[in-house]
C-alpha cells in the first residue's frame, strides 16, 4: 500500500493558549485589513492551483470532492481491501456531523500546503515573509446561511450566497510582483475539469429522474459544478441538459429560477429553526440533534414533539437552496455530486460550526453533547468500512481520514475538541478575559452563558415568538381584540421515507392559504406567496445493481425502508396572519387567522394548511392513501418554543392534517 495522507489539520498560527478563527466569509471577503486581503489572494491562487491539479493526483479537488460520493472509488486506502461501488456515505446517520470535520480539516490542510509550497514561492522574496505570517492565521471561512445580508442597491435584508461565490471573474494580485491587480476565472464560482476533461471520463455519471408519465429528466453531474445550462430538445418527451452548452439567455434563466435569486425565500424561517437547536431540553439529546435518522424501534421513545428539528435537515435544504429546484439543478442538489461545488466547503464549514457551537453550549453536561451511552447510539446501514447492523459509537473508524502516517483512522472522539485541531469559531474563545473568574481561573459558566447571547443575538425570533424574517413586530400591541396572545408555538412534524422515488431527491412543500394545484403554477413552488417551509430529502438515487456505481448505504436504507424526521414550525407564519400584525395587508388567497388559540389554530388549518411533492427536477408527486411514504402531524403547545420553565406540552392538532395525503391517521382500536 502506498503511503498514506496525514490529515493533521493546520499546526502553523498555533500557540499554547490560541488558535486561529475560521471567519464568516462576508466578514472576511473582500479584505477589510491588510492581512485578510493577503488572505483573499492565497485562499483564491491556492483553489485555483488544486482545482488545477491531475484528477488522477490523489490531492487534486476533484478526488478529494469525490470522497462524498461519486466515483465512489477508494481514496487513501489499499483497493485489495474494500468493495467498489459503496462510498463513504454518512448522511441520515448517527456519524453526519464528525464525519464531515476531519473532510474539512483535509480541504483546509490542502489548501494551506498549497499556499506555503506553490504561492508564496512564486512572490518576490520581499514579500514572502508577509504572505506567510497571513497564511498561518488563515482558515477555511464559514458560510453562515441562517444571517441575513444587505447588498448594495437593496433596501431589505435577504439570505445570501457569499459575495465571493457571485462572479465568473475574480481580481487577485498578480504573484510575479505582488502588487498588480488583475482578473481570473473564480474558482469559487464554479469548479471546471482541468484541460476541459469530462468528468465522465473519471467515473461521474449524469443522473436521470423518470416521472409519471415516463418523461426523463437528466441531470449533468459530468458538466459543470454550478448551475448547469438548461436546453429542451424540442419534439421528444425527454428533457435533456445539453453539456458544455453555453447559451446566454438559459444561463440567465437558470440564474433566475434560482431560490437565491428569486422571491419567497423570506417566508422560510430559517433563522428560528438554527436558533431552535439550542435551546435548553427543545433538542434534548446528541442524538436528536445530529441527524435525520428516525430510530422506529417499538421500545423507543422520541420524546418532545420538538425533537423532530435537527441539524441534518437544516443542512440538507441548504443544499436544496444553492443546487437549484425543479429543472434548474446544479451539483449542491445532489449528494453524489455535491462536493464538486466550491461553495459545497463553506457551507460544511458553518455545519461544523453548528454542531461546535452545540457542544459548546452542552460543555456543563457532557452526557448530552456525545454519544457514549448505548441508547444514544444508532445502528449503522453500512458502507466501505462500517459492517451493516453495526452500532455508530465514539470510537467508529471515519475511514477514509487518516490522523497518523501508520493508517490509523480518525475517530468521533478524535475529533470531539475543534481547539485540538488547530481551529475555531469567533463564539468559541476560551481563552479571552472575560471567561476568567476573579483568581484567573477559566469558569466554564461564563463560557456557557456568553456563547448561548452570542447564539440569541444572531438567530432568536423577535421579542414576542414571531421569527423576524417573516415580519417586523413591536414589542407593544394594541388592537380592536386587545392584547393578543402570540406566547404559544405549532410546529408540522414530517416523517418521510427518504428513498420512496426510488432515491430520487424530492422536496415537500407546505402552504398556508387556500389550496391551489401545483402545476397550476408556472414559478417555482418556493415562491409561493403561501409557501411557509419545505423539507428536501437529499437523496441519492438507487443503483440496484450492485454492479453498477452507486452508494451503497443508500441502497441498504432503500431495502429497509428506513424513515427520516424534519421540521417546519409555522408560528411566525401564523401570526403574520393575525388582524394585529397583517393591517388588511394579506395577500389573496391568504386568509386571516383571529387567535393562536389551540381550537382555532386546528379549524384554521384543516381549511388552510396544505403541501405538495415535487421531485428536484420538477416532477409533481402524488401521495399514495395506502402506505403513504410521508406522515405529517401538527402539534399545538401554549407557550413560546424558547419559554423553558413553562411546563406546557406540546399537544397534537389532528384535525389539522386530517383526511389529507400523508396526514396523520390517529389509530383507533
Amino acid at each position: 500500500m502506498s503511503p498514506v495522507y496525514p490529515v493533521t489539520g493546520i499546526k502553523a498560527g498555533v500557540t499554547g493558549t490560541t488558535v486561529p478563527l475560521r471567519l464568516e466569509v462576508d466578514t472576511w471577503y473582500p479584505g477589510q485589513t491588510p492581512e485578510h486581503l493577503i488572505q483573499n489572494n492565497l485562499f483564491i491562487w491556492a483553489l485555483r492551483f488544486l482545482q488545477e491539479r491531475d484528477p488522477d493526483h490523489k490531492l487534486s479537488f476533484f478526488q478529494i470532492a469525490g470522497i462524498h460520493g461519486m466515483p465512489y472509488q477508494p481514496w487513501d486506502e489499499d483497493t485489495d481491501a474494500i468493495t467498489a461501488n459503496e462510498g463513504y456515505c454518512t448522511h441520515d446517520s448517527l456519524l453526519f456531523p464528525s464525519w464531515h470535520r476531519p473532510y474539512m480539516l483535509l480541504y483546509e490542510q490542502v489548501l494551506y500546503e498549497i499556499m506555503v509550497k506553490q504561492v508564496i514561492p512564486q512572490l518576490p522574496e520581499d514579500k514572502q515573509q508577509e504572505w506567510t505570517d497571513a497564511a498561518a492565521t488563515w482558515r477555511l471561512p464559514y458560510w453562515d446561511w441562517a444571517q441575513k445580508r444587505t447588498r448594495e442597491g437593496q433596501d431589505e435584508t435577504l439570505y445570501d450566497v457569499p459575495l465571493i461565490t457571485k462572479q465568473p471573474r475574480i481580481s487577485v494580485i498578480d504573484l510575479k510582483d505582488g502588487v498588480t491587480v488583475f482578473y481570473i476565472d473564480n474558482p469559487m464560482y464554479k469548479f471546471t475539469m482541468p484541460d476541459e476533461e469530462r468528468m465522465g471520463c473519471f467515473g461521474i455519471s449524469d443522473i436521470q429522474d423518470t416521472d409519471a408519465n415516463n418523461n426523463i429528466t437528466t441531470i449533468p453531474a459530468q458538466a459543470t459544478s454550478r448551475w448547469a445550462t438548461y436546453e429542451p430538445e424540442s419534439d421528444t418527451v425527454s428533457t435533456q441538459w445539453t453539456e458544455g452548452t453555453v447559451r446566454n439567455s438559459l444561463i440567465t434563466s437558470t440564474l433566475n429560477g434560482h431560490p437565491w435569486y428569486g422571491r419567497g425565500i423570506d417566508n422560510v424561517p430559517l433563522a428560528e429553526m438554527v436558533y431552535r437547536l439550542y435551546v435548553h431540553d427543545y433538542i434534548a439529546s446528541y442524538t436528536q440533534f445530529a441527524t435525520t435518522k428516525f430510530r422506529t424501534s417499538p421500545d423507543y421513545d422520541p420524546g418532545s414533539p420538538a425533537a423532530y428539528l435537527n441539524l441534518e435537515y437544516i443542512h440538507n435544504n441548504i443544499h436544496n437552496w444553492t443546487g437549484g429546484f425543479d429543472k434548474y439543478v446544479g451539483h449542491m442538489a445532489e449528494p453524489a455530486v455535491a462536493a464538486y461545488d466550491p461553495i459545497f466547503w463553506m457551507h460544511h464549514a458553518n455545519v461544523d460550526r453548528q454542531f461546535a457551537l452545540w457542544q459548546g453550549i452542552s460543555l456543563l453536561d457532557p452526557t448530552k453533547n456525545w454519544f457514549e451511552s448505548r441508547n444514544e447510539q444508532l445502528e449503522d446501514d453500512g458502507n466501505w468500512y462500517i459492517r451493516t447492523g453495526d452500532l455508530d459509537t465514539p470510537s467508529t473508524p471515519l475511514a477514509p481520514f487518516h490522523k497518523d502516517a501508520e493508517g490509523n483512522y480518525y475517530t468521533s472522539d478524535d475529533v470531539r475538541d475543534i481547539h485540538k485541531l488547530g481551529y475555531t469559531y469567533p463564539e468559541l474563545q476560551p481563552w479571552l478575559d472575560k471567561y476568567k473568574d476573579t483568581h484567573g481561573n477559566f469558569d466554564a459558566s461564563l463560557y456557557v452563558a456568553d456563547i448561548k447571547a452570542m447564539i440569541k443575538a444572531i438567530y432568536s425570533p423577535g421579542e414576542i415568538g414571531a421569527p423576524t424574517e417573516i415580519s417586523s413586530i413591536p414589542r407593544s400591541l394594541t388592537s380592536p381584540l386587545g392584547q393578543p396572545d402570540f406566547n404559544k408555538d405549532i410546529i408540522v412534524n414530517v416523517t418521510y421515507n427518504r428513498f420512496a422515488l426510488n432515491g430520487i431527491p424530492y422536496t415537500i412543500y407546505f402552504f398556508l392559504g387556500a389550496p391551489f394545484s401545483p402545476p397550476s403554477y408556472s414559478d417555482p413552488l418556493h415562491t409561493h406567496p403561501q409557501h411557509v417551509g419545505f423539507i428536501y430529502t437529499f437523496s441519492n438515487p438507487i443503483h440496484r445493481n450492485r454492479a453498477a456505481p452507486g452508494c451503497g448505504n443508500c441502497r441498504r436504507k432503500a431495502l429497509t425502508d428506513t424513515k427520516s424526521r424534519a421540521q417546519v414550525p409555522i408560528t411566525g407564519a401564523l401570526i403574520a396572519r393575525h388582524p394585529a400584525i397583517h393591517n388588511g395587508n394579506l395577500p389573496h388567497g391568504i386568509h386571516e387567522l383571529p387567535s393562536l388559540e389551540s381550537d382555532t389554530v386546528g379549524e384554521y388549518l384543516e381549511k388552510h394548511l396544505h403541501w405538495s411533492i415535487r421531485s428536484h427536477t420538477g416532477s409533481d408527486i402524488d401521495i399514495p392513501e395506502e402506505a403513504p411514504f410521508v406522515e405529517i402531524s401538527v402539534y399545538h403547545r401554549n407557550a413560546k418554543f424558547d419559554d423553558v420553565g413553562n411546563a406546557a406540552r406540546y399537544e397534537r392538532v389532528e384535525r389539522a392534517t386530517r383526511s389529507k395525503p400523508g396526514g396523520y391517521r390517529s389509530v383507533t382500536a
